[in-house]
């Protein structure tokens, strides 16, 4: 690797993706992070202080804990079956 690839401001699809630890497919169709396509070229190059800036201003999402159903009152639970099912001639 040489000295102008280390000081490189830009990073490669790969690059990037170590560097914010995704997975490059993951990276690649993310839209929401800043990237420029090279004219003429299917690659994209992400900028690193844009990318710090991001990963900066994106906000986890915290999981709630989940509440413990309620359960139904008893007017409201459902009654047995008065009329046994019957099966129809194909489950047999």
């Amino acid at each position: 690797m040489s000295l102008d690839l280390v000081s490189s401001p830009f990073l490669t699809l790969k690059e990037a993706a170590a560097f914010l630890r995704y997975s490059p497919s993951s990276l690649y169709n993310r839209e929401d992070i800043p990237r420029y396509k090279l004219p003429g070229s299917k690659d994209w190059r992400y900028d690193r202080e844009e990318l710090l800036a991001w990963a900066k201003s994106a906000i986890p999402q915290r999981l709630e804990p989940k509440s413990e159903p309620s359960a139904l009152p008893p007017a409201m639970s459902p009654e047995p079956r008065k009329v046994p099912r019957h099966r129809t001639s194909r489950y047999r």
